[in-house]
């Protein structure tokens, strides 16, 4: 009987050892301090086992939370690499199924034998303990790892739940003699049993219901980071695709689209079609990086002149338009503008000047190839005659 007895402690607490390892991390290095807990385990045992041996099962059976688990849990605190609580919440999940595990074994003995059989109880605990290993490696164990790194608070409460439903079928298998005495009192060790599954099943609901809400809130702010990227990129697109890299003004991608834009809504507006002159001189006379300044300069000049009547853009080459918008249109002066470019520009060579065609919508064209080429012939005329002279 009492080495049946004490083969039943070795297997018990071998599973309960596994599957405490199977929950809880270690501290590094995991492999010197696994072999380090097996050993401290198997020391417990035999202390256990000695107990059994030379003061008796009653007493064992009364005090074995001191004795067995307290060692465990002062264990987990030197090489668990979760915090105390977290570690107990592992022991105390161990302890609900060797709850189950007991109630099994010895309601077996009890429906085979009438008695306590440590043959039978072990046999049935082996069988308990493997059926729960699937549900240890595939629910609880990724549950609680995922709680034990993202919760920091309430493990206390969840650890009192657990002690609590602990306390309740120790006391109604053990309290005040063994369930052997009080037969009729099986049916009340299932029910504890099953309000102590159903309590760490809730926790386990409840966290799962909470992580869900977590998840999606998190999966939100995810989403609101990457449309607040795609946001600013496509700003960065946009300055891309409608601006002039050297100049910094509109490009002719620009000038085409806001054109569109008028003339579908029907607006009013004139271009200026200009071409610099002798630009080829400038480049010739010093060098590109000059004349690359002069463009960007003559360029950001018409742009301050324009502000508040209209854009300029770049259209290819030396070659700019500026789109003066409906409602400016009788305020607009050619010479006016050229004149205040010329006043304006600040640039360390010689300004050479420029050449102009005007061309309003629609009484020039209603589209802007015709509106350019409208435009561009009148600058062109205005050239030739600078020419001539």
């Amino acid at each position: 009987m009492i080495d049946a007895t004490i083969l039943r402690l070795v297997i018990s607490q071998a599973f309960s050892i596994f599957f405490v390892l199977l929950l809880v991390p270690l501290k590094e290095p995991k492999k010197r301090n696994t072999i380090f807990v097996l050993i401290v385990a198997f020391i417990v045992i035999i202390i256990n086992a000695l107990i059994i041996e030379f003061i008796g099962l009653p007493f064992y059976i009364r005090f074995y939370p001191l004795t067995l688990i307290l060692p465990y849990v002062i264990l987990g605190f030197f090489f668990s690499s979760l915090r105390m609580s977290k570690f107990v919440f592992a022991v105390l999940s161990v302890q609900v199924i060797g709850n189950v595990t007991i109630i099994n074994g010895l309601f077996a003995s009890y429906l085979l034998f009438g008695e306590n059989t440590p043959l039978i109880d072990t046999t049935a605990r082996i069988v308990t303990y493997i059926l729960f290993l699937p549900i240890i490696l595939k629910i609880i164990r990724p549950i609680y790892i995922k709680m034990s790194y993202s919760l920091n608070k309430g493990w206390i409460i969840l650890n009192s739940a657990l002690i609590l439903s602990y306390a309740l079928s120790y006391f109604i298998l053990f309290v005040p003699n063994d369930i052997f005495k009080r037969p009729e009192y099986f049916a009340h060790g299932y029910i504890g049993i099953i309000l102590s599954l159903l309590i760490y099943a809730i926790i386990f609901f409840l966290f799962i219901e909470i992580e869900s809400k977590n998840d999606i809130e998190h999966d939100k702010q995810i989403l609101a980071k990457k449309v607040r990227t795609l946001s600013v990129n496509s700003a960065k697109l946009n300055t891309i695709v409608y601006n002039d890299v050297l100049t910094g003004v509109k490009n002719r991608y620009a000038l085409f689209t806001e054109m569109n834009q008028y003339i579908t809504k029907k607006e009013d507006f004139l271009i200026m079609f200009i071409d610099l002159d002798n630009l080829k001189a400038v480049n010739d006379t010093y060098n590109h990086g000059k004349g690359d300044n002069y463009l960007r300069n003559f360029a950001q000049t018409i742009q301050k002149s324009l502000i508040g009547i209209g854009e300029v853009y770049r259209f290819a080459g030396d070659e700019f338009v500026c789109l003066v918008k409906n409602g400016k249109l009788n305020s607009f002066d050619a010479n006016k503008l050229k004149n205040n470019i010329k006043k304006e520009i600040a640039i360390d060579i010689p300004f050479l000047g420029f050449s102009y065609g005007i061309a309003n919508y629609p009484s020039d064209g209603d589209n802007p190839d015709d509106l350019i080429n409208f435009a561009d012939q009148e600058m062109y005329l205005q050239k030739k005659s600078k020419k001539d002279l």
